[in-house]
């Protein structure tokens, strides 16, 4: 059986010395996608599954236009095309893709990855970087592709996933100082081998070059898609592998096995405490929208928060439903109560009007007991939780809680509670806010 091989939107020079090295090549063409996003011309000698290696050129030359294929379809309306490229598990079994040109796709399919997506490269970029050699990289392939480096023409895309690819994982061969990667390759890990399955790479000076050296590593570590060249690498087969050799095999397997069961596991976990403790990354941005349902809005994840602390939370904002203006909540330890006011906005230097409305309600709060009934002894106090300039970090958002504390009420910023308390706070209340600050600090804090 001899190995194929397709070239798509190659020039004719570059599949001829392609196939003067000795590799069986035939040359594809697939176009830039219409405005509309409902036609796309593709033509290919036969149907790409029956393609061992497929190598796709954004790039297309000048010389290759709709009128040089006659024969060509709509790639968009050929299922069995679209089926080949949307799809790893069936060929082509190894993917390369010469990227930097705006086809009017915003993922990579026509190279056969739909899960790679790509983005306008910054203008002249010239300095790249290597990253540090992951697991499972394959070192053969990756010393071919570093040379590249010095052989790169232009960077006109860089390329990201949005997703987790496991089981696949990809390796940066170069990338941009600012993280942006250039070039690339996917591999999986399975019986006791480490495969490739594709390639992603920047324009590169002598193209067709860059092809072949591609080609002869493909042939060292992948032989079975050159099953008509012939080596001796049979003599690295597991038939003449000694004992002690398949062992260590076997405990690599294993040990692989193990691995992907923790992997799995951590995973699962991650997400399910993700979604458990949502509300306490939620408190950074959300905001009081009336839209929201209650446990979304900011005053329902501040709820939480606190509840989470120990304190007890009344909502008088949803118990008095006059038309005057109530605080949201009253927040209780002890004899400790604070009313209490949640706001949230994208303003940088939100006034002090918001902590004029609290000691508002102080002053009014004696004149509400028809509505309000106090408890007992309670020592009560104003607390405002102040969500704001919500687009950026929050160690770049103190200005405005330095002059509130700096103001005659009386109050202090709380770290562990992301607000101001006021200084009357009890003891119990003092030691939550420590116990949360010791609880958090093996992470963020």
């Amino acid at each position: 059986m001899e190995h194929r091989i397709i070239l798509i939107n190659f020039p004719d020079r570059e599949v001829e010395a392609v196939a003067n090295a000795g590799y069986t090549v035939e040359l594809g063409y697939i176009g830039k996608m219409s405005e509309d996003k409902k036609d796309c011309s593709f033509y290919a000698p036969h149907p790409l599954y029956e393609y061992d290696v497929l190598f796709y050129n954004s790039d297309i030359p000048e010389e290759l236009t709709d009128y040089e294929f006659p024969d060509s379809t709509n790639l968009l309306k050929d299922e069995g095309a679209l089926n080949a490229l949307h799809s790893l598990r069936v060929p082509p079994y190894v993917r390369v893709s010469f990227i930097g040109c705006n086809v009017g796709a915003e993922d990579l399919v026509f190279g056969g990855l739909p899960f790679i997506k790509l983005e306008d490269a910054d203008a002249n970029v010239s300095s790249l970087i290597e990253p540090w050699r992951a697991t499972f990289s394959i070192p053969e392939l990756h010393e071919v592709l570093t040379r590249f480096k010095s052989r790169v023409d232009e960077v006109g895309q860089f390329y990201f996933s949005e997703k987790d690819l496991y089981p696949l994982y990809n390796i940066s061969v170069f990338n941009t100082r600012s993280g942006k990667q250039v070039a690339g390759y996917g591999t999986s890990y399975g019986d006791s081998q480490t495969k490739l399955h594709y390639v992603v790479l920047p324009q590169v000076v002598d193209r067709h070059r860059a092809i072949i050296e591609i080609l002869k590593c493909l042939e060292n570590i992948h032989p079975e898609l050159f099953p008509d060249i012939v080596k001796r690498d049979w003599l690295d087969t597991d038939e003449f592998l000694l004992p002690e050799e398949k062992a260590i095999d076997e405990d690599i397997r294993e040990k692989m096995k193990e691995t992907d069961i923790f992997i799995e596991r951590k995973k699962r976990e991650r997400k399910e405490l993700a979604t458990e403790n949502g509300f306490v990354r939620n408190l950074l941005t959300s905001r009081e929208d009336h839209d929201l349902p209650l446990e979304l809005r900011l005053s329902g994840v501040v709820k939480k928060a606190f509840e989470m602390l120990g304190f007890k939370v009344i909502d008088i904002d949803q118990q008095i439903k006059s038309a005057i203006k109530k605080e949201d909540f009253w927040v209780i330890d002890g004899d400790f109560l604070a009313i209490t006011e949640v706001t949230g906005t994208v303003n940088k230097n939100p006034k002090v009007k918001e902590f004029n409305d609290v000691f508002a309600r102080l002053a009014t709060i004696y004149k509400r007991k028809g509505e309000l009934v106090l408890p007992s002894s309670a020592n009560v106090s104003g607390l405002l939780v102040l969500n704001y300039d919500i687009d950026n970090h929050p160690s770049k958002c103190r200005g405005f809680i330095r002059a509130a504390t700096n103001t005659s009420s009386k109050l202090r910023w709380s770290k562990a509670l992301g607000c101001c308390l006021p200084e009357n706070c009890t003891r119990s209340s003092w030691q939550l806010e420590r116990a949360y600050l010791q609880r958090s600090r093996p992470g963020r804090s």
